[in-house]
C-alpha cells in the first residue's frame, strides 16, 4: 500500500478523534475483550462451569441407568441429587449466556 501523507489539519482531526475514543470506557472494555478473550477470568469460570455441568449430566444419566437396572431406591435418590445439581448448573449457564446476548444500546451524545 502506498504511503499516504496527511495534512496538518487531518492529523489534528485524527488526534482529536483518537483522544475522544480513548475516553470511552465501553469501547476500551470491548477492545480489551477482543484482545484477550481467553485471559478473561469470567470466561475461564464459564468453561469450568460448563465442564462441571457436562460431568454431572454424564454421572446422573449413568446413575439413572444403573438405578433402573437394579431398582435400588438409594441409587434413585443419588440420581435425583445429581440431576438437581445438573439442572442448577444448566440454569446458571443459561442465565450467563442470555446476559451475554444482550447488547448495550449505543450512547448518543
Amino acid at each position: 500500500m502506498k504511503d499516504v501523507r496527511l495534512s496538518p489539519h487531518e492529523k489534528r482531526v485524527l488526534a482529536e478523534m483518537e483522544r475522544a475514543l480513548g475516553r470511552d470506557p465501553a469501547l476500551a472494555r470491548r477492545l480489551q475483550e477482543i484482545r484477550a478473550p481467553l485471559a478473561c477470568p469470567a470466561r475461564r469460570r464459564s468453561r469450568a462451569l460448563t465442564a462441571a455441568v457436562i460431568a454431572f449430566a454424564v454421572v446422573s444419566l449413568t446413575l439413572l441407568a444403573v438405578a433402573v437396572a437394579y431398582a435400588h431406591p438409594v441409587l434413585l435418590w443419588v440420581f435425583a441429587a445429581t440431576w438437581l445439581l445438573t439442572l442448577a448448573g444448566l440454569i446458571r449457564l443459561t442465565l450467563r449466556w442470555s446476559r451475554g446476548m444482550r447488547s448495550t444500546p449505543p450512547v448518543i451524545e
